[in-house]
């Protein structure tokens, strides 16, 4: 029969425990539920009115997220609406330099066949059977070169240099009628 009176007994204590913590975690939660006009605190406190603000911030953020751009352009570049000279000729640049561009070839009669391709400003002498950015050459024939890539055959022809815009080409040509004399 005793130990019948100590299983309750330990119920009955763990219940009471229970119920003590319950009351003070409800005291401490009233206690720091308001910050009292003397804290310390009281200067970090969130008035409703910046609360009120941020939650505006977060809520155009999250709207900013799933908005789809229909531009080409990226909207947050700082610079879309003037572009300067320099501007459009390193664009051009880029370009050019990020292009893999068949330069020329030489087929001699006897000898070996060689191809310039120019890639990342660098222009190098390729042989058949040379490794290069796009594959293993294959042939090398007059204008054009063939090339192997992961089990595809390609074939580059002779490029020429793409154009200059049209805004760069006018200022270059005004520079020019600028330094002529006008006797």
């Amino acid at each position: 029969m005793e130990k019948k009176y100590l299983k309750d007994f330990v119920i009955a204590l763990i219940v009471i425990l229970f119920i003590s913590f319950g009351i003070k975690n409800y005291n401490l939660y009233n206690k720091v539920k308001e910050i009292p006009s003397e804290s310390k605190y009281r200067k970090i406190a969130l008035s409703e009115q910046l609360l009120v603000q941020i939650h505006n911030i977060e809520k155009s953020i999250k709207d900013r997220k799933q908005f789809v751009f229909t531009v080409t352009k990226d909207p947050l570049e700082q610079n879309l609406i003037v572009k300067t000279i320099k501007d459009l000729e390193k664009q051009w640049r880029e370009e050019v330099e990020n292009m893999i561009r068949l330069e020329s070839t030489i087929v001699p009669e006897k000898g070996k066949k060689r191809a310039a391709i120019s890639y990342k400003g660098k222009t190098i002498i390729y042989t058949i059977g040379d490794e290069f950015v796009s594959g293993k050459i294959i042939d090398i024939r007059e204008g054009e070169l063939t090339y192997l890539n992961h089990g595809q055959t390609g074939i580059l022809k002779l490029q020429k240099l793409p154009e200059k815009p049209k805004e760069i080409l006018q200022t270059t040509k005004k520079s020019k009628k600028s330094r002529e004399y006008n006797w």
